[in-house]
C-alpha cells in the first residue's frame, strides 16, 4: 500500500509541484535536512539569509510527488502548505525580517484553494517558517501581502523574463 496522501488539486491537471516556481522552494534548515537532503544531486540548493532555497535542476517535479500526490503531503514544508500563496524572497534589516507573500496568478484552483485557507492562516503560517528560520524572539517578522495588482503584474513579468526579482 503506498504512503501517498492525497492532496485537494489531484483532478487538477497543472503541474505546481515543481520546486516553487521562478523563485524555487524556501525552506527552513530542518525542512531540507529532513525532505530534500537525500534528494540533493538533482536540486539546485542555495543558502541566502538562512533560508534554504531549492529548485529543479532540470525542470522536474518535486521528488516527493508520487502517484498524482504527495509522498510527505502530511508533514509538508510551510512553502508547500501556503499554496496557492507563495512566500517572496526574504528583506532583512538589523532586529527586522519582512517576509513578502503573494498569489500564484497561474492557479487554475486558486479561487476554491482561497477558501480552504484564509488569510489569517496564511500569515500564522509565515509567521511560523520565520520563527523557525530565525528564532524565537531573534528577529521581528513583518509579513506583508502583495495584493492583486502589484501580484500579478510581478507574475507576468516573471513569466515573460523567466526569473524573479
Amino acid at each position: 500500500m503506498s504512503n501517498v496522501h492525497k492532496n485537494p488539486c489531484i483532478a487538477c491537471t497543472f503541474t505546481c509541484c515543481t520546486l516553487g516556481g521562478s523563485c524555487g522552494l524556501m525552506l527552513t534548515k530542518d525542512e531540507f535536512e529532513k525532505h530534500f537532503k537525500s534528494h540533493a544531486e538533482g536540486l539546485l540548493v542555495r543558502v541566502s539569509k538562512k533560508i534554504v532555497i531549492v529548485s529543479s535542476k532540470e525542470g522536474r517535479v518535486c521528488p516527493h510527488l508520487e502517484n498524482g500526490g504527495c509522498r510527505i503531503y502530511q508533514d509538508r514544508p510551510i512553502d508547500c502548505r501556503l499554496y496557492p500563496y507563495q512566500m517572496r524572497p526574504v528583506h532583512e534589516k538589523r532586529k527586522k525580517a519582512k517576509i513578502e507573500f503573494n498569489t500564484r496568478s497561474d492557479c487554475p484552483q486558486k479561487k476554491s484553494l482561497f477558501l480552504l485557507m484564509p488569510e489569517a492562516e496564511v500569515r500564522a503560517l509565515v509567521m511560523a517558517f520565520g520563527k523557525k528560520v530565525y528564532g524565537e524572539n531573534k528577529k521581528i517578522i513583518v509579513q506583508q501581502y502583495e495584493k492583486k495588482l502589484v501580484s500579478r503584474l510581478r507574475n507576468l513579468i516573471e513569466t515573460v523574463i523567466g526569473r524573479s526579482f
